[in-house]
């Protein structure tokens, strides 16, 4: 049985530990700072107090900030998919344990800032006029941080249709409509494990928390995010995982003793919608996860690359949860983002014929095939509506990762001994398909007893 220390005293302990080697002048940042280059830093300019400047260019409206937009390419200084006319700017701790000085535009303002135990880094979210990029807001900071945009990131499902059908009898009454749990092969492993033990945080909209299929759920809202109104995209996400099991209604879930926490970062928008979250409501939900000691985290959302991100990413992976996310629906092989990182699990979808579902996104945002076409799970008001799309094959490998993890093994070797199973068919299938639990089980020489 794992033991668990609370990553709150954690942060506190790490935070000492910044305070205690800055005294002695080591680096004063356990992470490092942000050293690459970024869009949006000039950092080959630095001036002798170390603060990078950054040319502030006019700004071309006055309407009022937070306004999702998308917009075309041409004639315009910022890119598509951000909060209209807002900056987040990461800072690192400095010496005395402050964030370091920066400077804004005239028009600027700060709307908000918190201190990201992930990150390492105080991250603060900008606000100007609506067509403002993020260089028209901060005119300087400091060479270690990164002023990037805050980018939108959208819900990965494709289609989603209602259970049109009436329900038969049963210990899950629709189970047999559940192909995707015969193609992960959960159940011969229920002896082992049924992810009792294991928590799995959800990062998407919030699910229906009353849902007659769905067992208890902690929800968390992120201070300034959504107010935790169900949504589709969420529900349908979390009754995946977790559906309870063999209590005469709907359907079972693939790691149904998993512990879930609904980390609410995205704005419902419907059923056939997708839901839109911002990164810096995604960036506070990935410090709320980890503090909520999440052994998986699922993040069923795509978007664009972004260092903020990418940092957030390769954080969890170094404190031990692992990471799984959508590749997207455009039937594209460009990288989509979060999927596209090597610290995380990018998931693309697959049929029941176990051929590439047409609209799934391949290359390097899909490193493993799951099943994501026409797969049943719960929708609000204690329906059920079936769903297409690389969210809900994400959730599938969270799934069949919380079995493996729940059988007594980190979340880190329950992925290493996935991707060696899944790797080892010999017909070389690329991107592999999800094995079935008890092949990763016997791999970890935790054999399913024979039914």
């Amino acid at each position: 049985m794992r033991v668990r220390t609370h990553r709150a005293a954690v942060a506190c302990s790490v935070l000492g530990a910044l305070l205690a080697t800055t005294a002695a002048g080591a680096d004063a940042e356990p992470c490092g700072p942000f050293g690459d280059p970024q869009v949006f830093a000039r950092l080959d300019e630095t001036t002798e107090t170390g603060i990078a400047p950054v040319a502030p260019q006019p700004g071309m409206g006055g309407a009022e900030s937070g306004q999702i937009v998308t917009l075309p390419g041409a004639g315009s200084n910022r890119p598509p998919g951000q909060v209209a006319g807002e900056a987040l700017l990461a800072l690192p701790k400095t010496a005395d344990g402050a964030p370091p000085s920066f400077s804004l535009s005239k028009h600027a303002r700060v709307v908000d800032s918190y201190f990201s135990p992930v990150l390492c880094s105080t991250v603060v979210r900008i606000a100007g006029n609506e067509d403002d990029a993020p260089a028209d807001l901060v005119a300087s900071f400091p060479a270690g941080g990164a002023l990037v945009p805050n980018h939108v990131y959208m819900t990965a499902q494709s289609e989603v249709r209602p259970l049109e059908a009436p329900r038969p009898s049963g210990p899950d009454p629709y189970r047999a409509l559940q192909w995707g749990i015969d193609r992960s092969g959960v159940e011969p492993a229920r002896p082992l494990s049924n992810g009792a033990g294991v928590r799995v945080a959800i990062l998407d909209s919030a699910p229906q928390r009353d849902h007659r299929d769905l067992g208890p759920i902690r929800q968390l809202l992120v201070e300034g995010g959504p107010r935790g109104a169900p949504g589709a995209h969420g529900t349908l996400v979390t009754g995946l995982v977790s559906a309870v099991e063999g209590n005469g209604f709907g359907i079972a879930g693939l790691a149904p003793g998993a512990e879930m926490i609904s980390v609410a970062v995205c704005t419902p928008a419907g059923a056939s919608a997708t839901d839109s979250c911002p990164l810096y409501t995604v960036l506070k939900g990935i410090d709320l996860a980890w503090d909520e000691d999440a052994d998986l985290v699922n993040l069923s959302i795509v978007g664009p690359d972004n260092p903020l991100l990418a940092r957030g990413m390769d954080r969890l992976e170094e404190l031990g949860a692992v990471v799984v996310a959508a590749a997207g629906n455009e039937a594209s092989q460009e990288p989509r983002y979060p999927a596209a990182y090597t610290s995380v699990v990018g998931v693309g979808a697959m049929g029941k014929d176990g051929r590439l579902y047409a609209r799934s996104n391949t290359g390097p945002s899909s490193e493993i095939l799951a099943p994501g076409v026409e797969v049943l799970s719960t929708a609000p008001g204690s329906a059920f509506s079936f769903g297409s799309g690389t969210s809900f094959a994400a959730a599938h490998v969270s799934g069949v990762l919380a079995v493996v993890v729940g059988a007594g093994f980190s979340p880190g070797i329950a992925r290493t001994a996935m991707f060696q199973e899944a790797n080892s068919d010999v017909t070389r299938r690329s991107p592999p398909h999800l094995p079935l639990v008890c092949d990763v089980l016997s791999r970890l020489q935790r054999p399913c007893p024979e039914r």
